[in-house]
């Protein structure tokens, strides 16, 4: 098995021309020293562009941080601005229970408290108006996972079955989706009866 493979001679110059002249028998192609001269001239203008171009991308990453850290502090300030615009506006609903509170006293009626718990409240919805939110209506309406939680099922015989009959907490509408869902109750067919 040793004799069907080729030893490898060393390069020698008769060898070397034969190499030049296109000899298909040489394992390797020996560089003459204007082709090194050439080509360590050649690699060193690709060490140079490769440096050239780690530096460029270095300097875009560093751009682009810069600028996702600049954008994430100018959404922060907005947001705060935002909130800022909506308690500003609350505060007028605060005077307004303040004033409330300061004028119950013992002479007070139910009648004149409930009234001003009205004034408040009424303000209160208008600010939330004013924000596009809006309570929604759900009594009597068909059961619907987008806008509702169902909280219990009340079986009964008065309602079609899935349709809501109470509502446990007021959910709220905002651009017409729901803003916060309504926490309900849902008719469910009375046991014993069958279903279609």
């Amino acid at each position: 098995m040793a004799e069907d493979k080729k030893k490898q001679e060393p390069i020698t110059p008769e060898t070397a021309a034969d190499i030049a002249e296109g000899g298909t028998d040489a394992p390797f192609c020996v560089p003459v020293p204007e082709d090194i001269a050439e080509l360590r001239a050649m690699l060193a203008q690709c060490q140079q562009e490769l440096a050239e171009s780690k530096n460029a991308y270095l300097r875009a990453h560093a751009d682009f941080d810069n600028f996702r850290k600049r954008m994430r502090a100018e959404r922060d300030q907005e947001f705060s601005r935002g909130s800022d615009r909506v308690l500003s506006d609350m505060l007028p609903v605060v005077d307004d229970f303040e004033r409330a509170l300061a004028a119950v006293n013992e002479a007070s009626t139910v009648e004149s408290l409930k009234q001003g718990n009205d004034l408040i409240f009424r303000h209160l919805l208008r600010l939330l108006e004013k924000y596009g939110i809006v309570p929604m209506e759900v009594e009597g309406k068909p059961f619907d996972p987008m806008y509702h939680d169902a909280e219990l099922t009340v079986p009964s015989a008065a309602y079609p079955e899935h349709t809501v009959i109470g509502q446990i907490q007021r959910g709220y509408l905002k651009n017409g989706d729901a803003f916060r869902h309504a926490k309900v109750a849902v008719a469910v067919a009375p046991e014993g009866t069958e279903e279609d």
